[in-house]
């Protein structure tokens, strides 16, 4: 019998496990990127948990998440079997061998990814999937289930340069959008009086900023835009930045931890009356 599970995207819905919990307290989430390498990414990776039709989380997916957060996945194999072949895809090898993390779990990623492939390719790919379900249509498998692929350090989906290229405008759109959301919503601010084009400017210059420093995941992003908000472009060479760029050269430590000790250093100096709120 096929079951129904979404598969969310914690980098973009705040506090994802304490809504989890709350819209559907009994059932049991599965991180997909713990027990790989990206483990210590789990918080910010996609989660996979099964849901019943009409329920509040599949509510909240409809009204708040569908569109750029998640996508709705049928299957009729062994839920261990469905997560291990969905664990197997966050990572993907491009062409020289390089390795990326792969956000397959976007919808707007996922129908550029899967919509012009043969039939027979994409069944291999979503393996023991029936079909995912789309805000503009469904996804659908045409032939037999494929048993999945279990995940290992090495890739073992590849992506071509087309694919790449169409893929990586996607996933600019997708910062773009996910740093307008986030500074209308905590920083109205600082797009006040924007049109359209204007408030994709600041968020273009946000993206830059961050790219400057290393940072460009979308989870990456999404922090820096509080840093961005309070400091503007010229952060963090401005004046009074001194300590922010103690934490950027601290180069023993993990990219992770250095955005991690900035955000806490931001947080001091707003109790503190140093940083306007």
């Amino acid at each position: 019998m096929s079951r129904a599970y979404l598969l969310l995207d914690s980098c973009q819905i705040e506090n994802l496990n304490a809504r989890l919990f709350e819209r559907a307290p009994g059932a049991a989430p599965h991180a997909l990127y713990l027990m790989t390498q990206y483990a210590e990414l789990a918080a910010y990776g996609p989660v996979l948990i099964a849901v019943e039709t009409g329920s509040p989380l599949v509510q909240a997916f409809v009204q708040q998440w569908q569109y750029s957060a998640g996508i709705w996945i049928e299957s009729d194999a062994d839920e261990a079997q469905l997560v291990a072949h969905l664990r197997s895809l966050i990572h993907a090898r491009l062409e020289g061998g390089v390795c990326v993390l792969f956000r397959y779990y976007d919808p707007r990623i996922t129908r550029l990814w899967l919509q012009h492939l043969p039939a027979g390719e994409r069944d291999r790919l979503m393996g023991p999937m029936n079909l995912i379900r789309l805000p503009d249509g469904v996804l659908q498998r045409e032939g037999a289930a494929f048993p999945g692929v279990c995940y290992t350090h090495t890739p073992w989906l590849t992506l071509d340069v087309q694919q790449v290229q169409r893929l990586s405008e996607a996933a600019r759109e997708a910062v773009l959008v996910g740093v307008i959301e986030q500074c209308q919503q905590y920083f109205p601010a600082c797009m006040q009086g924007l049109d359209a084009t204007g408030q994709r400017l600041w968020a273009t210059r946000c993206c830059c900023n961050a790219e400057r420093q290393g940072y460009s995941a979308m989870d990456e992003v999404m922090r820096w835009v509080s840093l961005y908000a309070h400091f503007g472009e010229s952060f963090p060479d401005g004046f009074g930045h001194g300590r922010y760029r103690e934490i950027l050269s601290a180069r023993e430590q993990l990219p992770k931890e250095r955005l991690d000790n900035l955000l806490t250093e931001l947080k001091r100096q707003i109790a503190l009356g140093e940083v306007t709120s």
